[in-house]
């Protein structure tokens, strides 16, 4: 164990008082009073958490902490709660009721906490949620659910083991555009699906940034490194990186203060996050997943993509799309970059394409994904089969009545088509992923991206920026996840090693 001030702080009296949490005997939750709301802590305080805030507060739920290893973040995001509940009196919200905590540990330890929502670093969640588990909390996680493989697998278990409800951060599966697309294709809509493409990545030619992460850098140009790392006594730097490989503090890695983007720098970084592939692929990736109904499965094999590797050396020489999942009943999903369309699925008798806000759907003979039918369905002018319903944000001038003026005018159109009023196969419906989260807290009935659902998704993930990171492709067994066909290395599925005793661990 690395031996610092922190550390050697935490192993004195306030190390004692969180000891608890980390024991493997699990605490159950606590009893409430009859007309009891239940309570929830923020746990990182970055611009996701800020949005889940403001949707938890408006849930029958109060928000009584909120916890960031930043002082800032984490004194900003009381502020925020107590000036909602002080805007809200007819809530009946005592004052102060949100406390500040610097350390998750004493969130656990709080047998007042009922469930706790984390959006920290990815290379955090794992540990954080399967503690949760532990401490009796429910959870709500940010996608990916993890880190690794083998920490997917662990929390998979875990919520088994401790009967806890999770709910994974993917929330496009509450939106009727993707329910309605992927009830298309369940139903046969389409015919057997053949192909589906999963689109994220960046297509700015200059950057050309699209799935996997990259070697780790201490700065993003070595000429800022005095300027990205000067001190900030506002962040308990050690805590911010837990298990990850020592490196020096970056606000790059860690924004000063509340930052209004996304802090895109640790997500592309190996040592805490894994790029686009986990950061979108859990989005489109998992739609894949839904609308192939393979919740509880996932590929036979993988294969290498056989585009150049880039010629940037931050992205570590590494192909940045192109792989390609195989699927049971002979579907293969591929990698490509950002669309208009975030799935699309390619069916013996059809197309349907979807994102968030953009629905379509084809009928006619079914057409292979050629370089020109993608560029004819990114640019709206494909004519190969019947529209069915057509509508997207990014190409209003294609919207018509007769395919539909708005996102959810074009999905009923959709649905109508196919008579999915009486569609043998109907599909979850969440129309909003934090109150289904509360609700399941509630019923204790399984979340609408639960943990078989979250973390299958949260694997094939990992399997995409597998591929790239190590320029190959592999066998799997969807069963086992593990590799298969003599193919592939055990090692990859875990992280290196875990400094500070931050290990994931079932308990």
């Amino acid at each position: 164990m690395q031996v610092n001030r922190r550390n050697f702080l935490l192993g004195s009296a306030a190390a004692a008082s969180l000891a608890g949490v980390a024991a493997p005997a699990a605490r159950p939750p606590r009893i409430r009073k009859a007309g009891e709301r239940p309570t929830l802590v923020a746990i990182g305080m970055g611009k996701q958490q800020r949005g889940l805030l403001h949707q938890f507060l408006g849930q029958d739920v109060v928000v009584v902490g909120v916890c960031d290893v930043d002082r800032v973040r984490r004194e900003w995001g009381v502020k925020v709660v107590e000036d909602y509940y002080k805007s809200r009196p007819e809530l009946g919200v005592a004052a102060g009721v949100c406390r500040s905590y610097a350390d998750f540990r004493e969130v656990l330890a709080d047998p007042g906490v009922d469930m706790v929502s984390v959006a920290t670093p990815d290379h955090w969640h794992a540990y954080i949620t399967l503690e949760a588990f532990k401490a009796g909390k429910d959870v709500y996680c940010e996608k990916p659910l993890a880190y690794s493989i083998d920490e997917a697998k662990l929390v998979m278990a875990g919520a088994e083991k401790y009967g806890r409800i999770l709910q994974v951060g993917a929330m496009q599966r509450s939106s009727f555009e993707f329910r309605i697309a992927c009830e298309i294709v369940r139903n046969g809509g389409i015919g057997r699906v053949r192909h589906v493409d999963a689109n994220f990545g960046n297509v700015d030619p200059a950057r050309r940034l699209g799935g996997p992460s990259q070697p780790h850098r201490f700065f993003s140009d070595p000429a800022n490194a005095a300027s990205e790392g000067a001190p900030n006594p506002d962040v308990d730097w050690d805590m911010w990186l837990g298990g990850a490989p020592w490196t020096p503090y970056s606000d790059e890695l860690a924004p000063r203060g509340i930052p209004q983007h996304y802090a895109m720098f640790w997500r592309f970084d190996d040592y805490f996050g894994s790029g686009y592939c986990g950061d979108w692929g859990a989005h489109h990736l998992d739609i894949a997943q839904w609308g192939l109904g393979l919740d509880d499965g996932g590929p036979l094999r993988i294969v290498r993509s056989d585009l150049p590797h880039s010629t940037n050396p931050i992205h570590g020489c590494r192909r940045q799309w192109g792989m390609a999942f195989e699927m049971p009943g002979g579907a293969v999903v591929h990698h490509n970059l950002t669309s208009v369309w975030g799935t699309v699925f390619y069916g013996t008798d059809g197309i349907v394409a979807v994102n968030r806000g953009n629905i379509a759907v084809w009928t006619g003979s079914g057409v292979e994904p050629t370089p020109q039918v993608r560029a004819a369905l990114e640019d709206g002018s494909f004519d190969g089969m019947k529209k069915i319903a057509f509508y997207t944000w990014q190409r209003k001038e294609a919207a018509t009545r007769e395919l539909g003026l708005s996102c959810l005018a074009a999905a009923n159109k959709a649905a109508k088509a196919f008579d999915l009023r009486h569609a043998k196969t109907k599909l979850y419906v969440s129309q909003n992923h934090c109150a289904d989260f509360v609700a399941r807290f509630l019923d204790r009935r399984k979340a609408c991206s639960n943990e078989t659902v979250g973390g299958r998704a949260t694997i094939l993930c990992q399997l995409c920026n597998l591929s790239y990171v190590y320029d190959t492709g592999f066998g799997w067994d969807p069963v086992r996840n593990i590799f298969a066909q003599g193919d592939g290395d055990a090692n990859w599925l875990r992280r290196p090693y875990y400094r500070n005793g931050w290990e994931p661990k079932l308990g």
